[in-house]
């Protein structure tokens, strides 16, 4: 059994029903796991089989950075690869569209970090490469990457069209990956496609500390009321 997560933001309680006393279950955070540090990775893992993308959250601070890439934690960022997962092809894109690299249907200004960081200034770097904040940012370099493979399901942090704020450029490379479904978090609704979608693809927006199946029925539905 595959469960998609919706954006935790720190907050993991709502999960343990859904993968504890239940055996083989594969989880995939779909970004905005907010961490401080891997504990919360750690202890969940003990009851199943954890995967993520990140979020744009997910580079806010600096905690938060290290524990998803300063760690071991990082193998099990699906961002930019294919895995197969119970006999499932899944694709990850983690992260978000940002105007300062690229926001589409516009022309990117940057096509990769390398590029991005040969025209920053030496001061906004971070560690020696891309400042934090756009350690998160969606690259054209990342669409490349993935639309040459195939996958059965694509997990993303941003939304694909028809979700008002939905980026065609996801549709596109869904397409081209031939998945049939897609699944991604970020928008804290969960939003209805089922009238809206034109696409040969189900979408799924797992909202606000929600959790959908494989099928894409939701088994939790929450309200960001911070």
């Amino acid at each position: 059994m595959i469960l998609f997560a919706g954006d935790p933001h720190g907050q993991y309680d709502h999960l343990y029903p859904f993968v504890q006393n239940q055996p083989n279950v594969a989880l995939v955070i779909l970004g905005d796991l907010q961490l401080t540090s891997v504990d919360e990775l750690d202890r969940l893992a003990q009851y199943c089989d954890l995967w993520f993308i990140h979020g744009n959250h997910d580079s806010k601070t600096v905690a938060a950075f290290k524990a998803l890439w300063g760690t071991e934690w990082k193998s099990r960022n699906l961002h930019g690869r294919v895995v197969e997962i119970q006999g499932k092809r899944i694709a990850g894109l983690g992260g978000v569209f940002r105007g300062q690299i690229w926001m589409p249907p516009n022309k990117p200004l940057f096509f990769d970090p390398i590029h991005y960081c040969q025209y920053c200034v030496a001061d906004k770097l971070w560690r020696g490469g891309l400042p934090l904040r756009h350690r998160t940012s969606i690259f054209p370099s990342d669409i490349e990457t993935l639309q040459t493979q195939q996958a059965d399901i694509l997990v993303s942090h941003e939304a694909p069209k028809p979700h008002p704020s939905g980026f065609l450029a996801l549709n596109t490379l869904a397409k081209a990956m031939g998945v049939k479904q897609v699944y991604h978090g970020h928008h804290h609704e969960n939003f209805d496609y089922q009238q809206l979608n034109k696409n040969a693809f189900q979408i799924v927006n797992v909202g606000f500390r929600s959790i959908a199946n494989e099928q894409g029925e939701y088994l939790l539905k929450s309200i960001d009321d911070r």
